[in-house]
């Protein structure tokens, strides 16, 4: 084996969404899923995290919401990592989502439902079968899959000079060492 050399790993390389690919696809949607996706682009938070997130991990008055549980394959976890767990500053376009939201599922233990069903997203796949992907095709925009709404994310607070280690913390990173790596171009 020593003849061999080992394969460089190959990094999947960001590729964020400009604003008007954003409100391209939200002008898409509307209810529930607008407010899924809206806050998918706004939070930077894994799919999982999403489908995952309880009201009582949510702090409107304090604009904040407390990541501690995924939902992976219909079975609820603990976020990917321990840096995973962590408490988020909730953006204008985060909160205003999840304040849409509360009217629809209020009375429920988790924050986004599957509008069809009115019960928790069975998976991410169902979001980007029936949601994800007829949004990117009715907006003209080309496909990219679901987690370049945390690209997204990270690249626009990075672009808004906002502080690496902050953002870091935001997507739950142990240190900004990814953020660097990956989004190293989008620091100023």
């Amino acid at each position: 084996m020593d003849r061999f050399r080992s394969l460089s790993p190959k990094i999947r390389e960001p590729k964020p969404f400009n604003k008007s690919e954003i409100d391209g696809i939200l002008n898409q949607l509307a209810g529930q899923e607008k407010n899924l996706i809206q806050f998918a682009f706004y939070s930077g938070l894994r799919t999982s995290e999403l489908i995952g997130l309880r009201w009582e991990d949510v702090d409107l008055n304090r604009n904040l919401i407390h990541v501690r549980t995924a939902v992976v394959r219909r079975h609820e976890k603990t976020t990917k990592t321990a840096s995973g767990q962590r408490t988020i500053e909730l953006l204008q376009e985060s909160k205003q989502a999840l304040e849409s939201q509360l009217v629809l599922s209020s009375a429920s233990v988790r924050v986004f439902h599957d509008p069809t069903t009115d019960k928790q997203w069975l998976g991410d796949h169902i979001i980007r079968k029936r949601v994800w992907i007829p949004a990117l095709l009715n907006a003209g925009v080309e496909y990219r899959n679901p987690y370049q709404t945390r690209h997204t994310f990270a690249s626009m607070l990075l672009t808004a000079g906002k502080n690496p280690m902050w953002v870091a913390q935001q997507m739950g990173h142990k240190d900004w060492g990814m953020i660097r790596k990956v989004y190293g171009r989008w620091i100023s």
